[in-house]
C-alpha cells in the first residue's frame, strides 16, 4: 500500500496494516509527529532527518518523486514518468503550496502538457468551464474546485475515473457530475458560512484570540473552506468542528505567525488524532466537552 498526501500521523493505522501483513510506503508532505509510522519507507520532506533540499513539495509532488526514483531504478525512459506532469501540476497548484523552486518547475512544465490536452478528461472539464487560456489561475479557481468538490461531497472516485477513461460518453457524464458536485459544494459552503458568521457576531467570537465554532450537521468536507474564509475575514486563526456521533471532526486555518500544527501538539492529549502543517490542520477531539479558549 502506498499512501498519497497522508499517513505521516497514521501511527496506529500503519501498525494495523503491519499486523495484517500489509507493507506500507508513506508519501506525505504534512508535518510529522514526534514518532514516525513504522512503514517500509516514510517519504516526507518535512521529516527532521530528511536531507531533501526542498521542503515545500505538494503531496502529489512527493509521490511523483517516488515514481521518478522507481523509474530510474528500473532504467525506464524519462518520458514514462514525465508524461504525468500535467496531473502533478494540477495537484501542486490545487494544494496551494508556494510555487517556487521545484514547484515552479513542475507547474511550468505541467501547464505546457495541459495546453496540448494529453488527458481527454481534463480537456473536457476545461471546455465545460469555458476557459480559453491555461494558467495557474484557471487551475486554482476553475479546475481545482471541481475536482475537490468530488471528494468533499463524498464521490472522489468520479474525478479519478475522469482522468483514467478514454470513453467520450463517460467523460461527458463525469464532467457533468463534477460541475454538479461543485454547485452543491458552493450551496453547502454558503449555508455554513452564513451560520458561522451569525454565531461569531452574536457571541462576539471575534474578540477571542482564535475563533472556534462547532455545530451538528455541518458538512465535514466543506468546513475547511469555510474556516479559510473566516480566517481571511477576521484575520484570526479559526477552527470549525462538525459534530458526528459524539465526535467532533475539525478543520482549521491559521495566519502568519501562528503554527497551527505546533499549537495542536500542545493539546494533543485532548485529540484522538490530528495532522496538517503550519497554516492548516485537521483534527478529531476525544469524546468530551470542549472548552473554547
Amino acid at each position: 500500500m502506498i499512501t498519497v498526501d497522508c499517513g505521516i500521523s497514521g501511527i496506529e493505522d500503519v501498525e494495523y496494516a503491519n499486523s495484517l501483513g500489509l507493507a506500507t510506503i508513506i508519501t506525505d508532505h504534512h508535518e510529522p509527529l514526534d514518532v514516525l509510522p513504522n512503514g517500509v519507507a516514510v517519504i516526507d520532506p518535512k521529516i527532521v532527518e530528511s536531507k531533501y533540499p526542498f521542503r515545500e513539495l505538494a503531496g502529489v509532488g512527493v509521490v511523483f518523486k517516488l515514481i521518478e526514483a522507481i523509474s530510474i531504478e528500473l532504467k525506464l525512459d524519462a518520458k514514462e514518468y514525465l508524461k504525468y506532469l500535467d496531473l502533478v501540476c494540477l495537484g501542486t497548484i490545487s494544494d496551494i503550496v508556494p510555487l517556487v523552486d521545484e514547484n515552479r518547475v513542475i507547474t511550468k512544465l505541467g501547464l505546457k502538457l495541459i495546453e496540448v490536452h494529453r488527458n481527454i478528461g481534463l480537456k473536457y472539464l476545461l471546455d465545460s468551464c469555458g476557459f480559453k487560456t491555461i494558467n495557474s489561475g484557471v487551475v486554482s479557481f476553475g479546475i481545482a474546485p471541481r475536482i475537490n468538490a468530488c471528494g468533499r461531497m463524498g464521490a472522489a472516485e468520479d474525478a479519478l475515473k475522469l482522468f483514467l477513461t478514454n470513453d467520450i460518453e463517460e467523460i461527458k457524464e463525469l464532467t457533468n457530475k463534477l460541475n454538479e458536485y461543485n454547485r452543491k459544494r458552493q450551496e453547502t459552503e454558503k449555508s455554513i458560512m452564513e451560520e458561522a458568521i451569525k454565531e461569531i457576531e452574536e457571541n462576539k467570537e471575534a474578540n477571542r484570540n482564535i475563533i472556534v465554532l462547532s455545530k451538528e450537521g455541518w458538512h465535514h468536507g466543506v468546513i475547511g473552506i469555510v474556516s479559510s474564509k473566516i480566517t481571511d475575514m477576521y484575520l484570526k486563526p479559526s477552527i470549525l468542528l462538525c459534530e458526528e456521533d459524539g465526535i467532533c471532526k475539525g478543520s482549521g486555518r491559521s495566519i502568519q505567525g501562528l503554527d497551527l500544527h505546533e499549537a495542536l501538539n500542545e493539546v494533543n492529549d485532548t485529540l484522538e488524532k490530528y495532522g496538517g502543517h503550519a497554516m492548516a490542520c485537521r483534527s478529531e477531539p476525544k469524546k468530551r466537552k470542549l472548552t473554547k479558549v
